[in-house]
């Protein structure tokens, strides 16, 4: 891929997000604005990859508050999935940590989008400390991850469906991993419980 191709794909996954946020400011066409979103999202999968593939993918490091970065998280899915409750959990969370506001939110809103896709009807999302690591968790009361993800704990990308390209966990293991301090790098853990649970913990 190169560099006009990257940017005709940033240039369409941009007016994808556009209009989505002009059909949920009409407010009915809720399910149209859930295709564009997702469609945007899986653009800006493609692109992540292809900066990683090319040693291109580099972490932006700024302060971040854990609560307002899941409050706007939880808005913003609220809104594309009226259905589901989601409830924060930011209680236990530091004031602020230092991370790559960007690439982390992608990677936890892709979590926190296949969440609302597989939950009956409640997810948490939460922020605490764990033996000096930022941990960021999406917790869904859904069936659960298959044994198929949860075998490749996203060393690989997961085979495409209808749903999705198979990329987010994997994009979100190697944004993870970016994250490095004091010889500690950054992980992406799966689990049941029984619901779906994902977990990002950044040094």
């Amino acid at each position: 891929m190169n560099d006009l191709y990257t940017a005709v794909v940033h240039d369409v996954k941009n007016q994808l997000a556009e209009l989505a946020l002009r059909l949920g400011k009409r407010g009915d066409a809720p399910q149209e604005m859930k295709i564009a979103m997702n469609a945007a999202r899986r653009l800006s999968e493609m692109l992540m990859v292809h900066r990683q593939a090319t040693d291109l993918l580099r972490i932006n490091i700024v302060t971040v508050n854990p609560a307002d970065f899941l409050g706007i998280l939880a808005a913003e899915y609220r809104e594309l999935f009226p259905e589901i409750s989601i409830h924060i959990d930011a209680e236990q969370a530091p004031d602020c940590v230092f991370i790559d506001d960007a690439l982390v939110r992608m990677a936890v809103g892709n979590a926190l989008h296949n969440a609302c896709r597989h939950a009956h009807k409640d997810i948490r999302i939460s922020a605490f400390e764990e033996d000096g690591m930022l941990v960021l968790e999406v917790l869904d009361d859904g069936p659960g991850y298959p044994e198929s993800m949860l075998a490749l704990g996203g060393e690989a990308p997961a085979a495409a469906s209808d749903s999705g390209t198979g990329l987010g966990l994997y994009l979100a293991r190697k944004i993870a991993e970016l994250h490095q301090l004091n010889g500690r790098h950054g992980s992406v853990e799966l689990s049941n419980a029984p619901g779906g649970r994902f977990r990002m913990k950044l040094p």
